[in-house]
């Protein structure tokens, strides 16, 4: 079949993996290309405590699904964003990235794509 779906309750509102004490980060769904130019896509949530500080190994982008309180992305340079829903981010493979949110009940929810060179 040329498309594949994955349902919303499936997808969507189902908390991925914890890959940290307050990140939540897992791929749904893997191109059927050759490993080194296979895209996943996939889900991430940082919820309110500490951050998470992440140096890309290939190149993502990824679109704000929801943001409730305090929450910043901070580059490498210092630069800082406050996301809000429906901003594009665009990652640079190599650049550090501070994702970071404070406040009780605060979170930040994402949608993202990346290349990220799997072996076979």
């Amino acid at each position: 079949m040329p498309m594949t779906i994955i349902p919303k309750d499936k997808g969507y509102d189902v908390l991925p993996e914890k890959i940290a004490p307050t990140s939540y980060l897992e791929d749904i769904m893997d191109s059927e290309a050759a490993p080194a130019e296979q895209i996943s896509a996939g889900f991430y949530k940082q919820v309110a405590g500490e951050e998470l500080v992440y140096t890309y190994g290939f190149d993502e982008m990824k679109v704000v699904l929801e943001v409730k309180g305090d929450f910043t992305i901070t580059d490498e340079v210092g630069t800082v964003t406050k996301p809000k829903r429906g901003d594009v981010y665009y990652f640079k493979k190599g650049c550090t990235i501070t994702f970071k949110s404070e406040g009780e009940g605060a979170f930040g929810y994402f949608y993202y794509v990346g290349l990220k060179h799997k072996t076979a």
